[in-house]
């Protein structure tokens, strides 16, 4: 398919195709990625322990910290990429791109040497006690070499859909997965490199997905290209503005998932921080589903917006809402009818109280995926609309103010259990809220209002 092809089909073509062209290959992806984090703790729960699976959720708020700040830069420079795209500046597109990339690297690598030079201050941080310090520093040291790999892994996902070639996206994230499993068996199951290798494995197999990745933007077809980037910096700041939303996402759901593991490891202890961290791996790749459907719509939104096709915006900001809405109830009825098949996968039978208390968890926060999919739709709308902060008050609704809010109400009311009902909760009446910003900034409301901005400072 040639680029110009792929460009008249985004604008043209038909919705359905078009929304599971760009949102199917997106939602693989992403769950590529969640389960490379699944694997690990299945390898590493069966293999080490119920302990060491609880120092890996220690350290998912560091990687929601990191992740944040690259998927912000990246979302929003893909936007602005796709809108250039739409309006057939191609020159303009490449250059935001190759700025994104830069400012994905430097900040990679500053974060990775912070690491390095303070891994044990890192770990004492982020909760580690006498169980689980030195499994944790181990990670942290470890992983952290490959981090500007793994940053540019995931800014180059976003920049290939935007740039038509959602599937070759698909392809990097599925071979990562796939050489993290190997490496996985190989590392932990064989050599019983424990910790140490599970973080030597995802750190190399991000290495392995950016190289094939990286092949697309050497290609005669491609149409982000690298080139010396020229102009002002300033739109990495206006792309990083309308990325906050992605921003407040990534690095609020690490912030929750701190909360709930200094509440469980101060009153339950490593156990409680296990349950949790099986809840996290569940949790995790719902939202995952949910994220790949709002990444698939937003190249579609932002192309359409640069075209001015209101309509075709409704109809695929339709489809995303209703897919991750029945992703949802499917959801919902695998955490009510098969908790238990779900909490064993990751524990032997060595770990049966574990096991009974991650379906304690479970059977508060299912009513979750009810809401938090459509609210991740609304956001992703918003962001693909240039509503930055619209996008931004739903993601700091229902991942950040809200949960915590009700977490330290709850906890100190009914105790540490009850916390769990704190995201259900913030998640519906962050829904009312989306409901409410989307009457204000309908497709064609905001295009109305662009166009007359535009006369009014001519």
């Amino acid at each position: 398919m040639s680029a110009a092809t792929a460009d008249e089909k985004m604008i043209k073509g038909h919705p359905g195709k078009e929304f599971f062209r760009f949102a199917g290959p997106a939602v693989l992806g992403l769950i590529a990625i969640a389960s490379a984090g699944i694997i690990d703790g299945i390898f590493v729960g069966k293999f080490v322990g119920a302990h060491a699976l609880a120092a890996l959720s220690l350290i998912n708020p560091m990687f929601s910290l990191f992740f944040g700040v690259v998927v912000m830069l990246t979302v929003g420079a893909a936007v602005m990429a796709g809108k250039f795209i739409g309006e057939k500046r191609p020159r303009d597109a490449s250059n935001i791109f190759v700025k994104a990339m830069i400012c994905v690297l430097t900040f990679a690598s500053f974060f990775a040497a912070l690491l390095i030079v303070f891994t044990p201050l890192a770990a004492r941080a982020l909760g580690a006690d006498a169980q689980t310090a030195e499994m944790v520093e181990t990670y942290i040291y470890t992983v952290a070499w490959f981090l500007p790999g793994l940053g540019l892994a995931a800014a180059f996902s976003h920049f290939l859909r935007v740039d038509g070639r959602p599937n070759f996206s698909l392809s990097g994230m599925v071979l990562i997965t796939i050489s993290n499993i190997l490496l996985d068996t190989w590392m932990i199951g064989y050599l019983d490199w424990g910790v140490w290798g599970a973080a030597f494995a995802t750190g190399l197999s991000a290495q392995i997905g950016l190289l094939f990745m990286l092949t697309h933007f050497m290609h005669k077809q491609a149409k982000l290209r690298f080139a010396r980037p020229t102009g002002s910096w300033r739109e990495m700041y206006t792309a990083a503005y309308n990325g906050l939303s992605e921003f407040i996402n990534e690095s609020s759901g690490g912030i929750i998932v701190f909360m709930f593991n200094w509440i469980l490891i101060s009153e339950i202890g490593a156990d409680g921080v296990a349950a949790f961290t099986i809840v996290n791996y569940l949790f995790f790749t719902g939202i995952m589903v949910f994220y790949g459907v709002s990444e698939g719509l937003g190249p579609l939104v932002s192309v359409n917006f640069g075209a001015r096709k209101p309509r075709r915006i409704y109809q695929f900001f339709s489809l995303a809402v209703g897919t991750n809405f029945g992703v949802g109830l499917v959801l919902v009825c695998l955490l009510v009818f098969q908790p238990t098949l779900l909490a064993g996968a990751f524990l032997g039978k060595e770990s049966e109280s574990t096991v009974l208390l991650t379906i304690e968890i479970i059977s508060v926060i299912w009513p979750v995926f009810l809401f938090n999919g459509v609210n991740i739709a609304f956001s992703g709308y918003f962001t693909g609309m240039h509503c930055a902060a619209q996008s931004a008050m739903i993601a700091m609704s229902r991942s950040l103010v809200l949960p915590l809010i009700l977490i330290f109400a709850l906890w100190f009311l009914t105790g540490p259990m009850s916390v769990f009902y704190a995201l259900p909760v913030a998640e519906a009446l962050t829904l009312a809220i989306s409901v409410s910003l989307f009457m204000k900034k309908k497709p064609q409301l905001v295009l109305w209002q662009n166009r007359a901005k535009a006369r009014s400072s001519v």
